[in-house]
């Protein structure tokens, strides 16, 4: 049997609250009857009327701010936490709230601040390490961020969310077998975790271990058959021994997210592998698109209107990278080819004479 609507609860509550608002268990019913209707910005002003009636509740205040800010009123919930902050600054759970709030604005900054304040207040409090870890990990502290998360996980030692963070600061260290091991470690947990098993694709076949590269990949896409990075970590495994198996995977990524760049890319690198020019072109052009184009897409859609005999679009695609790249010795290169083909000797000399200077600097500099 259907219990009542959220709407059929609200008149009621309201009418025995219209003396005043005593009764704390109708004030909280009627804030949860408000927040289920969709009405949150109700919800939190009742909590914030509550509230002025000189009662010390932290669930009131913790309910009102969040209403607020699952309405969008973000100034608003700041506001609250900002005047009761005397009688909260105390509880680590209140400055884990301003802190969250901080990271819903992007002042990542002071989001560590607060979080660094509740980690002193409860260092026994796992979820102010993993948020001190997050934020660490948004500002580029990826080893502050470790110690974060391997606080966490003295707290809470099957957080699957920490041991995936943990992880993955492992993999960008290039600490591959811990990172293995970590991952590993979340499928003994939770065998499901496709984010998991989405990590160990890429990093058995960054190891060129081939099929257990496949098998998580495609286990991954099992679990979660709209995983994009899964299907791209299956083409790449794929990529030398079944260039066709591998296509199909590519395309499969490009087909759940049109934006997936990376994969017009590698169907790129296929097509061109097989001087199959013009194809190439189409899926480059693809990757290349947007306001954030894959550089060696640039540089590939050069290479392959060269060998068209179409040295115009080459020095247009060459120019494009590099405006966003200008110390690319390989699209110097290309370009004077171009040029050369274009008859502008000149500026085909300048940009030889640009290309060797920059591969010159890279040399001394030991850059890539």
């Amino acid at each position: 049997m259907k219990g009542p609507r959220p709407e059929e609860s609200i008149a009621p509550l309201e009418k025995q609250l219209a003396a005043g608002l005593d009764d704390r268990e109708a004030v909280f019913r009627l804030a949860a009857a408000y927040r289920d209707a969709g009405r949150r910005v109700e919800a939190a002003e009742l909590l914030a009327r509550y509230l002025e009636t000189d009662r010390v509740d932290w669930d009131a205040c913790r309910g009102c701010v969040e209403c607020y800010r699952e309405a969008g009123r973000m100034e608003a919930a700041v506001e609250i936490l900002n005047r009761y902050r005397s009688l909260y600054r105390d509880r680590a759970e209140f400055w884990l709230l301003r802190g969250l709030m901080l990271e819903e604005m992007g002042e990542w900054e002071a989001a560590l601040a607060e979080h660094d304040v509740a980690v002193r207040i409860a260092p026994h409090m796992a979820e102010a390490h993993y948020r001190q870890g997050i934020v660490r990990m948004q500002l580029g502290q990826d080893e502050e961020a470790l110690a974060s998360f391997e606080a966490t996980l003295r707290l809470r030692p099957r957080l699957i969310q920490a041991l995936l963070n943990t992880g993955l600061i492992h993999e960008a260290a290039g600490r591959t077998r811990e990172a293995v091991a970590i991952f590993e470690q979340v499928l003994e947990i939770d065998p499901q975790c496709a984010d998991a098993h989405i990590n160990l694709g890429a990093l058995y076949g960054d190891l060129g271990r081939v099929e257990a590269a496949l098998e998580h990949s495609q286990r991954a896409m099992q679990i979660d058959p709209h995983s994009t990075r899964a299907a791209f970590n299956a083409g790449l495994a794929l990529l030398e021994r079944d260039p066709d198996d591998a296509a199909r995977y590519f395309r499969r990524a490009a087909e759940i997210d049109p934006e997936n760049r990376e994969a017009f890319h590698m169907l790129g690198v296929l097509a061109q592998r097989r001087a199959k020019w013009e194809t190439a072109v189409g899926f480059f052009r693809k990757a290349a698109a947007g306001s954030r184009p894959h550089l060696e897409s640039l540089l590939a859609i050069g290479v392959c209107c060269s060998k068209l005999d179409r040295p115009q679009d080459a020095a247009d695609a060459l120019q494009q990278l590099l405006e966003l790249a200008p110390d690319h010795s390989k699209a110097w290169f290309y370009l004077g080819v171009s040029f050369d083909k274009l008859g502008e000797f000149e500026q085909a000399r300048e940009a030889y004479r640009r290309a060797d200077s920059v591969a010159d600097t890279a040399r001394d500099t030991g850059a890539p």
